[in-house]
Order: C-alpha cells, then sequence, then structure tokens
C-alpha cells in the first residue's frame, strides 16, 4: 500500500501536457507584449545617451572658447559610406592670424574701385624685400579656398585665393557683398598690412556616439536650410500646403560635390555660436564660411533611418524619417547665447513636415530668427 501511495504521490508532482501547454502560451504571451517594450526603452536611452553626449560636446567647446579667450567648436564627418550620418565629433580650433614672414610685409592691391569696381583684386607683396617669402609657394598655403584676408586690421574680410599664380582677394558672395557696399583698400602705390584667417582645424579625438545612433546630416542644418545634397519628401517641397520649408543649403551642397563636405561649427571668445564652415574633400566642391545665420539644428537617431524621407505609413520593414520618431532627438544651438538645447520631435498625424517637427526645441530659442 505504501509503495502505490508513493507512485500516486510521484505521479502528482509532474505536469500534464495540458498544463505544460498552457505555461508555454502564457511565456509567449508576455514576451510578445515585454519584450516590444524594453527594446523600446533600449532604444530610448540609447538616443538620451547620445544626445546628452553631443549637447555636452558643444557645451565644452563652448566653456573653452571663453576660457582661452579664441574660437573653439566642434567638427563634424559625415561617413564615408553614408552622406547623411555623422558618428564622430571633433573638437575645432582656429589657428593663429598670419600677417607674414617679417615684421613690415604689406600688399599693395590693384585694380582701384571705383570706378573700376571690381570683384576681385590681384595682391602684389611689398615692400621688396618681402616678396621672396610672400610670393612663395609655402606662403600659397596660406591661400586656400575657404581662408580670408583683411587689410590694417580694420574693415571687411575677403576671401583670399592664390589663383593662376597670383594672390587674389575676391568678394563673398555669400556674405553678400558687392562692389557697391564693399570698399576695396586704397590702389597702388599705398601699401597695407593684412591678416589672413585660416580655415578651423580639427583637434584631438574625437567623441563617438553609441552604436546604432547618429547625427542625422541629411536633415540637420542651420537657420531655415538644412544639410543634404537632394529633395527628401518632409522638407516642405513635396507639401503644397506647407509655409515652412526646411530646403537644402546650397553652400553645403555645393561643399559636398562628389564628397560629403566637413560641417564646423564656431564659437568666438564671448561664447556666441558666430561661424559656419563647409570645407569641400574635392577640388569639384567649394569650401564656404560664413556667418551664423540663425540656430545651428542637429537630429540625432538612428543611423539606419539617417536619410529617410518622410513616411506616412510607417512599419518595421519600411521607416520613415528620424524626426518622425520619439526615441529621436532635435539639438539646437543659439547663436546669440551659444546655449545648447534638447527635445523631442513633435509627433503626430499631422506633422508633415521636419521643420513642424521642431516646434518644441524652436520655442525654446532666445533668438528671433527661428
Amino acid at each position: 500500500m505504501a509503495m502505490k501511495a508513493a507512485k500516486r504521490q510521484r505521479h502528482r508532482a509532474g505536469m500534464t501536457l495540458v498544463e505544460l501547454l498552457v505555461v508555454v502560451s502564457i511565456l509567449v504571451l508576455l514576451s510578445a507584449v515585454v519584450l516590444p517594450n524594453l527594446a523600446g526603452r533600449e532604444g530610448t536611452r540609447a538616443v538620451q545617451l547620445a544626445s546628452t553626449n553631443v549637447s555636452a560636446q558643444f557645451a565644452k567647446a563652448q566653456s573653452v572658447a571663453i576660457s582661452r579667450k579664441a574660437s573653439h567648436g566642434i567638427w563634424l564627418d559625415p561617413l564615408p559610406g553614408n552622406a547623411a550620418a555623422c558618428i564622430d565629433l571633433y573638437y575645432s580650433d582656429v589657428p593663429d592670424p598670419y600677417r607674414g614672414d617679417t615684421f613690415d610685409a604689406k600688399f599693395t592691391v590693384t585694380p582701384a574701385a571705383p570706378p573700376a569696381a571690381p570683384t576681385t583684386a590681384t595682391l602684389t607683396p611689398t615692400p621688396a624685400g618681402c616678396a621672396t617669402s610672400l610670393a612663395s609657394l609655402t606662403f600659397g598655403n596660406f591661400a586656400n579656398p575657404g581662408n580670408l584676408v583683411q587689410f590694417n586690421d580694420v574693415g571687411p574680410l575677403y576671401d583670399f585665393r592664390l589663383t593662376g599664380g597670383n594672390l587674389m582677394a575676391l568678394l563673398r558672395p555669400a556674405m553678400s557683398q558687392t562692389p557697391a557696399n564693399s570698399l576695396w583698400p586704397s590702389p597702388a602705390p599705398a601699401a597695407h598690412r593684412f591678416a589672413v584667417y585660416r580655415l578651423p582645424t580639427r583637434a584631438g579625438q574625437p567623441l563617438t556616439l553609441p552604436a546604432g545612433m547618429a547625427i542625422d546630416v541629411a536633415w540637420s542644418g542651420i537657420a531655415t536650410s538644412r544639410f543634404g545634397s537632394m529633395a527628401l519628401s518632409g522638407d516642405g517641397s513635396t507639401t503644397a500646403t506647407s509655409t515652412d520649408n526646411w530646403m537644402i543649403d546650397t553652400d553645403y551642397q555645393n561643399a559636398s560635390i562628389g564628397n560629403p563636405a566637413t560641417i564646423v561649427a564656431m564659437f568666438d571668445a564671448s561664447g556666441a555660436f558666430v561661424e559656419m564652415c563647409y570645407i569641400a574633400n574635392t577640388a569639384a566642391s567649394t569650401t564656404t564660411r560664413s556667418t551664423a545665420q540663425g540656430p545651428l539644428y542637429l537630429l540625432v537617431g538612428r543611423v539606419d533611418r539617417c536619410g529617410l524621407p518622410y513616411n506616412p505609413a510607417l512599419t518595421d520593414e519600411n521607416p520613415g524619417a528620424n524626426w518622425q520618431y520619439r526615441d529621436s532627438r532635435w539639438i539646437a544651438v543659439d547663436p546669440r547665447t551659444g546655449i545648447v538645447k534638447v527635445a523631442e520631435p513633435l509627433v503626430a498625424a499631422s506633422i508633415l513636415t521636419a521643420r513642424e517637427s521642431q516646434a518644441l526645441i524652436r520655442s525654446g530659442l532666445t533668438t528671433s530668427a527661428r
């Protein structure tokens, strides 16, 4: 009897096939509900970390500019195989102005204006004792595209180029310079001191964003213009009802012919965000630099969504732009204060363009150029 009772006891300790199937079904149901939520939170944590890193990098650049009393900024290189994404952020410095190899180095300027009202001027080194050093090939390195020249420490900055073996000063169309509003220095025989302001340079080791995260270069931009080199659904050009478009920055587009341009944002000694540079990486493209005309907007999101257009019917197999997801972040740098702000994209069925998704971040800026 005791043996039979023990067998019954062992039998009751097991599980029937029905009970096992019920447990498995419950586990499957829980995994279907819980795991997507966990994955969503993991994605949110990743973008929060990435946006925190980016904003901290910009804040540190501003702090360094103030402490050094010199220009300092951030250098962004889009990925070689994906021009719409950037995962590395470097600091950027500006070399000291170059004023010649000798104490009395000067230029004379030809031709005069008016009446010729030129858009370019030929610069001749003077006095004769400085001619060799100023006209040497070594000096030509200071006339790379994007470098600027100022005369006598006052007045406008002109483009400074080495063209056809001649050093040239050129008006800057990006700064709306014309012969009518940009007066040349007095013509020869008058001689002028000069200062060559060179392009920013990359400094230090990069900050690399968390795996899977990137700055979406195609949907980032300055003022009312975005980077990228082609129209995208959601930039306003394909939405007839939109009055707040987020159009391509033509300077960045021209600097990205053949290869994506390097993007450099600079703070001045007061901590204000003052300058944007697009440094070309091919001979066919054009390096430009200009005063910041408004806030800098950076979109941080998933690297596999970088550069994707607006999609009215999002699916896992057919995702849309990063700004259509709450697990992305807009970062804005205010040009007046240099302060960096972070906000989620405004996401709703009625939000059809990237500029509309910027409503939250734009509302937190002090500048009127939003």
